[in-house]
């Protein structure tokens, strides 16, 4: 079993990383980068280079444990799946499997971490993806409220009306806090005979 600081390591590094057990070895790869996978069609294009020298490539470029990687550790039939299990991940040469990667990333892309450094990104262009994710949550926040102050800083200085952008953050809890709230409010000030806040009928029929 890999040692799971290693594990983290790796995918601090490389992002999304994948494991696999060959013949007890233990393999990780990551997935292929757009020119890594043009360098692939082009040495496909060259008579010099059999498909066995092109999945060589494939894990030349994506293994990164063990370090020193053997490929003559594990079976040739191993190596043909490894390679085209990396192709398939990579996103390159299955279009189901690449609209569910852009799928899943368009989630991903909606959770908090995310929406906050895509505010900081859209306005301070100085800052990469990589330094926003190492900093704290408390240095992100500051970036995020700073982000919004030079929204409103340039629009005062280009005339134009406050819109009072901001990043606004759910709270469940606060959230529920309120739907409790309002509906003591209702049912309190509610006419005798009338459905409570909480009948469902009722509330399809105000919308809710």
């Amino acid at each position: 079993m890999l040692d799971p600081n290693v594990i983290f390591s790796l995918k601090k590094k490389y992002g999304n990383i994948y494991a696999v057990s060959i013949k007890n070895v233990d393999v990780v790869f990551r997935e292929l980068t757009f020119s890594e996978f043009d360098s692939i069609q082009y040495y496909q294009s060259l008579e010099d280079f059999s498909s066995a020298d092109i999945e060589d490539f494939v894990l030349a470029y994506s293994v990164v444990y063990p370090e020193n990687f053997d490929i003559n550790t594990i079976p040739p039939g191993a190596v043909s799946s490894l390679a085209q299990d990396i192709l398939d991940l990579s996103g390159f040469v299955s279009p189901s499997l690449a609209k569910l990667i852009m799928d899943e990333k368009r989630l991903e892309i909606n959770e908090v971490k995310n929406l906050m450094k895509a505010f900081v990104l859209a306005t301070i262009t100085s800052y990469s993806v990589k330094e926003l994710d190492d900093m704290t949550f408390s240095e992100l926040a500051e970036k995020v409220a700073l982000s919004e102050k030079i929204i409103e800083i340039k629009q005062a200085i280009n005339g134009i009306p406050s819109s009072n952008i901001s990043l606004q953050l759910i709270d469940p809890e606060e959230e529920n806090q309120k739907e409790k709230q309002k509906a003591a409010n209702h049912n309190a000030s509610k006419m005798p005979g009338a459905a409570a806040y909480e009948d469902p009928i009722a509330k399809k029929l105000w919308g809710g």
